[in-house]
């Protein structure tokens, strides 16, 4: 049986946020056994904001928690983490009203949590399990859940760009070294010719090449990419990230064309209304795996 697990120790990172621009210090603290991932507004006295699906506010280019009127933005990259390592319980103390943008991925919230460490807690992990798909269509976008043993993701973008056009991808990131290896680099990106838009709309006020793969109509400003098919990649960790609002690790193949976060958090939604399309199970299928490889 897996048990739930936090962090051994706090750790602390600070950074500026990419849409609000202001600086902001982040610590992920141990929390107790339940408690789930809770974020915390220091700023505002400790106003707790917790990250599950019904605190989802409006925002079509990053994921936003709000609670009676406060809200926490661009929480994907640090929550994509926090699922693919297994870290169930956390409080996320923040300064601000913006997660760091750090490098535009999740790298360096992998670098924290694993150098925290993660222990277990007297509480077992539940695991939610998918039985028949779950499909939200709009227009030519579309996301669905399918049974699947595993957490496994299939992602395809088409842009109208030369640089962009179709990428697809089919990764299974549950776990640190998948995760780290196949996901967490993956940069967020934006076309050159919609910056000025964006912050007339008082976004990406904190953008910049240190924080995001920029594309211009000639190609890309940034030195280099990290993987030929960055994009999808990373549209992958925003789906990951989006998904752990669920509260519970998924068992369930993923299947996404032309989405984004509106459309990651309807599939969500959607999901937990149809009970008679997935059931709690303690074990994350098949087999029970013994307690040595649940903690290596």
């Amino acid at each position: 049986m897996y048990f739930q697990r936090t962090l051994s120790r706090a750790a602390e990172v600070s950074g500026t946020g990419l849409h609000g621009g202001e600086k902001a210090t982040l610590r992920l603290r141990p929390a107790a056994a339940g408690a789930g991932i809770v974020f915390v507004r220091t700023d505002l006295g400790g106003f707790e904001i917790p990250a599950t699906l019904s605190n989802v506010g409006g925002a079509s280019y990053a994921t936003v928690l709000e609670r009676d009127g406060q809200r926490i933005c661009t929480v994907e990259h640090l929550l994509a983490a926090l699922y693919a390592l297994g870290v169930d319980n956390v409080r996320v103390e923040v300064d601000a009203q913006e997660v760091p943008i750090l490098d535009g991925s999740s790298a360096r919230f992998v670098e924290m949590i694993r150098g925290a460490g993660l222990i277990a807690q007297d509480l077992p992990r539940e695991y939610l399990v998918i039985t028949r798909p779950v499909e939200v269509v709009d227009g030519e976008k579309r996301i669905s859940i399918h049974p699947c043993p595993e957490y496994r993701v299939t992602y395809a973008i088409d842009f109208e760009h030369p640089r962009l056009g179709f990428q697809e991808l089919t990764a299974s990131p549950w776990g640190v070294d998948a995760f780290a290896r196949m996901l967490a680099p993956a940069r967020t990106f934006v076309l050159e010719r919609e910056v000025e838009g964006l912050r007339r709309a008082g976004l990406a006020r904190g953008g910049s090449l240190e924080n995001a793969v920029v594309v211009g109509d000639e190609g890309i400003l940034n030195e280099a990419l990290r993987f030929g098919d960055e994009f999808v990649r990373h549209k992958m960790l925003d789906l990951t990230g989006d998904l752990a609002l669920l509260g519970r690790p998924l068992r369930g193949h993923v299947v996404a064309f032309r989405a984004g976060h509106d459309m990651h958090l309807l599939l969500a939604q959607r999901l937990l209304a149809r009970t008679d399309c997935w059931y709690l199970s303690h074990w994350p299928a098949g087999e029970p795996v013994s307690e040595s490889w649940i903690l290596s």
